[in-house]
């Protein structure tokens, strides 16, 4: 239920938010830098696990703020998450920030102040599904790469899901920074997100990659939508964008698709029966 407690830890949010701005920008004063500054990251991972953990999974949190801006919120605090992960410029902290801190008061403040107290709106979802509940599953969204390198692992999995019946649908390469209106349109019309975690980028000094960016910010998409969620990550991928715990996934080796294509035949049918 909306009270006056989650109010009141909305708008510190919005103050908190604005400080890490300036702080950010005194310490950083050249938007090009990277915040590599430990207190500061902290705080980036503080604020948006606040968000997506104490804020959007509360009761009629998503109902009240409507779809669209419930969404767009979740992206751009998992930007902040993720950005806290490693070094990154500062002036990516600042589009997130710009975008969340936009029209706040209006967008989220006072539609949460107007359902204070009303207990009947749809519940919001506590935790990060595992797999698949157990539900049936006729449609589903992959995102994935588009790298020429990551064509095949993408391939299988999306003629894997239509022999089982599937209707499925993809993004597109992105051109823009954010996921695009047709992308959430669709993510939207399905009724599972199926997201495959490549490599991308190797970290210094570590047997770790990055991954794209741009399935993170789907997923997020997806997870704020109540999306059903299979999560596929290659073996070596540091990480997918959850908060420690809150994701579980199916990894893979590129080298043995047929043995993920095989665990995601189970996944799916054990939903079924």
């Amino acid at each position: 239920m909306i009270d006056d407690e989650l109010v009141l830890k909305v708008e510190r949010l919005r103050d908190s938010l604005a400080e890490l701005k300036t702080r950010l920008k005194v310490r950083y004063q050249n938007p090009e830098r990277q915040v590599i500054a430990p207190d500061l990251r902290d705080q980036a991972a503080r604020l948006a696990e606040i968000w997506m953990v104490e804020v959007a999974a509360r009761e009629g949190v998503r109902a009240a703020l409507g779809e669209d801006v419930s969404g767009e919120l979740s992206i751009q605090f998992q930007r902040l998450l993720r950005f806290s992960d490693h070094a990154t410029v500062r002036k990516k902290y600042d589009a997130a920030i710009n975008s969340t801190l936009k029209d706040f008061r209006i967008r989220v403040v006072l539609p949460l102040k107007q359902h204070r107290g009303l207990g009947a709106l749809p519940q919001a979802a506590t935790t990060t599904p595992t797999h698949l509940p157990r539900t049936a599953l006729r449609s589903a969204f992959v995102g994935h790469s588009f790298l020429p390198g990551d064509a095949e692992v993408a391939a299988s999995v999306i003629r894997l899901l239509r022999a089982l019946g599937l209707h499925v649908l993809t993004g597109e390469k992105p051109r823009a920074d954010s996921v695009s209106k047709k992308v959430r349109r669709r993510i939207e019309a399905c009724d599972g997100f199926v997201g495959v975690f490549t490599r991308r980028d190797r970290i210094a000094d570590r047997e770790e990659w990055t991954t794209s960016a741009w399935i993170i910010d789907e997923k997020a998409y997806a997870f704020a939508k109540d999306k059903k969620l299979l999560l596929l990550k290659e073996r070596g991928v540091e990480n997918i964008g959850g908060l420690q715990g809150d994701y579980e996934y199916l990894e893979f080796d590129r080298s043995q698709l047929g043995d993920l294509l095989v665990r995601i035949v189970e996944v799916v049918q054990d939903q079924e029966n």
